[in-house]
Order: C-alpha cells, then structure tokens, then sequence
C-alpha cells in the first residue's frame, strides 16, 4: 500500500496498482484449459506516477514495480500467496525517512461460482530503512459479476485497525480505516493486428478515523477513469486519477502545512500512463 499521513500519512493495493491478486477475473463461461495445480503469476511495470487511492506515492515521478505469486489451485478455489515491490520518493515529506521501497506482502483465496468471482485476503504493507516503524495491513474482500462476456462490473472493501501505525502519532490510539470501492470494466468488440483494448473506472470511498493531529474530516472520495490496450502478455493503461479534496484538506489528511509544502502536488487530479507485463508460468513455453 502506500503511504500518506505525514507525521502520519503516506498511502496498499491495491485498488490502485494491480498486482496479480488485482487482476481483472476473465468471463467464467469462456471455455478456457483446464488449470494447473499449481502455477506462478509473475509481473511488472512501469507508471508516470505511483498513485493511491488519489494520492501520489512516488513525488509525481515515474515508479516501477514487480511482483511474483504462487498460486494452488483445487476444488474448492485458488488460494495464492504473493509478493511485490513498488518504487517510492515521498521527498523526505510526511515527517518520513523516505523508504528504500514499499514491499507488498499478501495471501489470499479466490473462486469463481459462473458469473460470480470472489477474493478474500490479507496484505502486508512494508517500508524498509525508515526512521520508524509506519508499516501496516489491511484484509480484502472482492467480488466481481460477469454481466456478459465483455461487461463486468464489482465491489470490494479493505480495512485496516490502524492506517500506517498511526497510533504512535496519535496518543496510542489506533486510526482505524475501510476503504469501499465499485468498480466496472467493458472489453471492447474491436481489435486491430491482435491489439486489444478496455474501458474501465472506479469509485471509492476511504471512511478514516479522525486522528489528533486532523484539522478537518480526513474522510474522502477517488476516483478513476480510462482505457487500456492490450497486446499479449502487454498492456497500456492511459488513465486520470482524482478525489474530492481541496489543497486544505489534502494538507490535513496528509498532516503538513499548506504554506510550507505544497500538498496540493500530492493530491491533485492527475494523468497517469502505465505499461505493464503480466503472466503465468504456465504460459510461458
């Protein structure tokens, strides 16, 4: 996940990077090969900006990241376990020693029941070489409907019982945080030399806990837009990021003065253009 409270703020996943545990659930009725026992979805990227749920990770400058999951598939469901590392610069903002990386750790179970996908887990959001412990978790759950075989539309909800260890900065008292999300996504009929392509969006609600050193609601809206093209194990994501925070909010959330940093650069609406390159082992011949 992703940090952003300064003295506490610096925002996981997973809502805005996709790792495999993130990735679109393919229409069930498709007849596809039967799956293997066992596999390994493997994966990495290259972003304009590392945004999280509307904020930005990696001070407006370009992020990569990697990921790697075993996956055991059985009767009953996939279960997986994953890790993946994203690039971070917070600018020795946020009162943070700027950490090396963030390190996402996570395990979970999805399955599919005909048109309804479902995906439970857990993350683990580390920051390694920071002056102080602000890493934290949070547990998932994810649906998803296949309306027909291009239209899918879902839900997911992500708590944590404190939002980046907040409690240290907050008299002991945890800040407790559920992020609510609907999400939709439509693969479109037309293609060209093999390239595919998606329109997809979402929009979240992030409900926190108002911590003391709030000076307003830290409650706020995101949301994404956008289309992306496909070609093989590639694809192009072109897409606008925004929440409903004003420059005084945003320096709130984020625990830092309006006069003395800019804070309005790390909330701000904003375009942000991602290729990536996602896989199994399975596939790779």
């Amino acid at each position: 996940m992703k940090k952003i409270f300064g003295t506490g703020v610096a925002l996981a996943l997973m809502a805005g990077t996709a790792f495999a545990a993130d990735l679109p659930v393919k229409a069930p009725y498709l007849k596809a090969a039967p799956s293997p026992v066992w596999d390994i979805a493997i994966g990495g990227a290259i972003a304009s900006d590392y945004n999280f749920r509307g904020v930005s990770q990696s001070d407006r400058g370009p992020s990569p990241s990697a990921y790697f999951e075993f996956q055991y598939n059985m009767s009953l469901g996939q279960v997986y376990v994953g890790l993946g590392g994203l690039g971070v610069d917070f600018d020795n903002a946020f009162g943070f020693s700027n950490p090396s990386a963030e390190i996402d750790i996570y395990a979970g179970w999805r399955k599919t029941f005909g048109a309804l996908s479902v995906d439970v887990g857990y993350i683990y959001y580390w920051y390694p070489q920071e002056d102080f412990n602000t890493d934290w978790a949070e547990v998932y759950a994810k649906i998803a409907w296949a309306v027909n075989k291009d239209l899918t539309i879902g839900g997911a909800v992500y708590h944590t019982p404190d939002l980046l260890n907040l409690s240290i900065f907050n008299g002991g008292n945890n800040v407790a945080a559920t992020y609510w999300e609907a999400n939709a996504k439509w693969v479109t009929p037309w293609t060209f030399n093999n390239v595919g392509s998606y329109v997809s969006g979402a929009v979240g609600f992030w409900n926190i806990e108002t911590a003391a050193f709030h000076t307003s609601n830290p409650d706020y809206v995101y949301y994404n837009a956008g289309i992306a093209f496909t070609y093989k194990a590639l694809t192009l994501d072109l897409r606008y990021h925004g929440t409903d925070m004003s420059v005084a909010e945003c320096a709130s959330f984020l625990n830092v003065g309006v006069a003395t940093r800019p804070a309005n650069k790390y909330c701000n609406d904003t375009f942000i253009v991602k290729l990536s390159f996602d896989t199994l082992l399975s596939n790779v011949k």
